[in-house]
């Protein structure tokens, strides 16, 4: 039997086996987005074993034991769509986006694999392969490679709030087939899995074919992901990076975030003074006569892959900046700007400007139904709260004050941050840490 519930414009439906669906049809447009998340992220990894999550992300994209010769992907573009998935801390997520006819394929194709993936040590040896050719190109061999990920070593203390997916060299060559298999066993039932369909589709006959499609799964109890508390550190830290292909020096900064389900509107404020600092052509830390003279580019964000609410473990905000004369202008500047807004409550027209701008480029990510159904999909997996991703553009467009930002200012001023220097290598003194192949 199907249990469900209507709550603004969201269907959740439970089955037998614990699989959360979601569904949230929408009548314009004549696509659909699937997204399959499961609560398992890098953060999940067994001691010893970095690097296994995304390794099984890779594994299980290639589809189930029933899937064509070819694999997954090759079907969904012969129905005129795509897919892809991605793996952060806390959830795993695999979608697609294709044509509303291709509905009880993408489903069957998200099934096929939910019950048994398609792992083999050919396919191990070949993911394998493509994550080292990933680190080369994305960490190794590309300047400033190892941001963000030393701002998370520097800030946090626990091992399960340091890594950084891709995994240390030594594990992944250890990881096999049984340990794979375990993973799958451990974090892949229904039961740890929240479906969500987004588009052009009718109600009833989504919840037939998800009830086809699903119902038959087994279930089976899931290992639960470990305690992700973090202390709040207790001095700055400090740290320099020799990167070899870095053309010029640059500066990391990491504030811890507030947390996103118990500080909510601290939460949210922090996000529209990471907008206010560095995000678009108004940001207070581009103003001023020596603004680009010491930064040639600069983002601040929120989260480690600049996606807020991506987590429900501690995050960070992140400034990261290239510079053109050192790196004490930057801070200086971020600490006198940092200082101004906890004293003087940002001005009103650029507060409503910035909000506005931050809640636009929100609704455009909300138009496409693939990315709308990842959006939906994570923030009920992580905090059983969907209809967040649909209120947060008018919360923070109406709802974050000028006081409250000053707030955000006054608590990122009095913590303990950590500040990463990247230089280049002929200009490292000796003693500098170097990039390994896990930053």
């Amino acid at each position: 039997m199907l249990a469900g519930v209507t709550r603004n414009q969201l269907r959740r439906l439970v089955l037998d086996n614990g699989l959360r669906v979601l569904l949230a049809p929408d009548p314009v447009g004549a696509s659909i987005g699937l997204a399959v998340h499961y609560g398992v992220g890098f953060r999940t990894e067994p001691r010893g074993h970095t690097g296994l999550a995304h390794l099984f992300e890779h594994l299980m994209f290639q589809g189930g034991r029933d899937a064509a010769p070819g694999g997954y992907l090759p079907e969904v573009q012969r129905a005129g769509g795509f897919g892809d998935a991605r793996t952060r801390q806390d959830v795993t997520v695999y979608y697609a986006a294709a044509p509303a006819s291709a509905l009880d394929m993408l489903l069957a194709l998200e099934a096929d694999r939910m019950r048994a993936p398609c792992i083999s040590a050919r396919n191990l040896r070949t993911q394998t392969a493509v994550i080292d050719e990933e680190i080369r190109l994305m960490v190794r061999n590309r300047p400033y490679g190892a941001f963000p990920w030393v701002l998370s070593r520097a800030l946090h203390t626990r091992a399960e709030n340091t890594r950084d997916g891709y995994g240390e060299t030594a594990d992944l060559a250890a990881l096999d087939i049984p340990l794979c298999e375990k993973f799958f066993a451990d974090h892949y039932g229904p039961g740890n899995a929240v479906v969500t369909l987004t588009g052009a589709f009718d109600p009833s006959t989504a919840e037939r074919l998800v009830r086809r499609r699903f119902g038959t799964l087994p279930a089976r109890p899931s290992v639960d992901a470990p305690d992700a508390h973090e202390p709040l550190p207790g001095e700055e830290r400090r740290l320099t990076v020799a990167d070899p292909h870095a053309g010029l020096p640059a500066v990391a900064v990491g504030y811890r975030m507030p947390d996103p389900v118990s500080e909510r509107a601290d939460y949210l404020a922090h996000l529209v003074l990471a907008a206010l600092l560095g995000q678009g052509r108004q940001a207070l830390l581009r103003r001023g006569p020596t603004a680009d003279a010491e930064m040639s580019s600069l983002s601040v964000g929120c989260g480690l892959f600049g996606l807020p609410l991506d987590t429900a473990g501690p995050d960070l905000l992140t400034l990261f900046a290239v510079h053109e004369h050192g790196a004490e202008g930057v801070l200086a500047a971020l600490d006198g700007t940092l200082e101004a807004l906890a004293q003087d409550e940002v001005g009103a027209g650029l507060l409503r400007a910035t909000t506005a701008r931050w809640a636009a480029g929100a609704l455009r990510e909300l138009g496409d139904p693939g990315t709308r159904a990842q959006l939906l999909g994570l923030r009920e997996t992580l905090f059983g709260e969907a209809e967040l991703t649909q209120t947060l553009p008018e919360r923070v467009r109406t709802g974050v004050t000028g006081e409250q930002v000053s707030r955000a200012a006054a608590r990122l001023k009095s913590s303990h941050r950590a500040i990463v220097r990247f230089i280049p290598q002929e200009a490292a003194p000796r003693g500098a840490a170097r990039q390994k192949a896990a930053d």
